[in-house]
């Protein structure tokens, strides 16, 4: 039974318990789905695989598919491609991150400039 003065669920202590929970819930499963599932699907993509056939070998991979030469000089042009094509977007990546670094340099004073380049171990 309930008293008179006993609000039940309109009662703002038990409201903000619950929403206190469902917060915590909230960031639990968030922790988790980027920690466990991303962690997860990152490896299963392309890139992955295409390292992995590049790491495993096409000598291999023509002995154990009995690839035909056709087949064989395909999969070299496309394991070729996608490795200069990795390598330029590496290349890209580095020019941006330097481009950056420079940015960021250029407004600092000598002393900050010095600061910064401890920080981040570049001289």
């Amino acid at each position: 039974m309930l008293r008179e003065d006993d609000d039940g669920w309109s009662n703002p202590k038990v409201l903000t318990i619950f929403a206190l929970i469902f917060l915590c819930g909230l960031a639990a499963g968030a922790a988790i789905t980027r920690s466990y599932l991303h962690s997860r699907m990152a490896g299963e993509g392309v890139t992955a695989t295409m390292d992995a056939a590049r790491h495993y070998g096409v000598t291999r991979l023509k002995t154990e598919l009995n690839l035909t030469p056709v087949q064989e000089k395909t999969i070299m042009q496309v394991l070729d491609d996608y490795g200069k094509y990795y390598q330029n977007i590496e290349d890209e990546r580095e020019d941006v991150a330097e481009h950056g670094r420079r940015r960021i340099l250029d407004t600092l004073t000598p002393d900050q400039q010095s600061r910064f380049n401890k920080i981040f171990r570049k001289r």
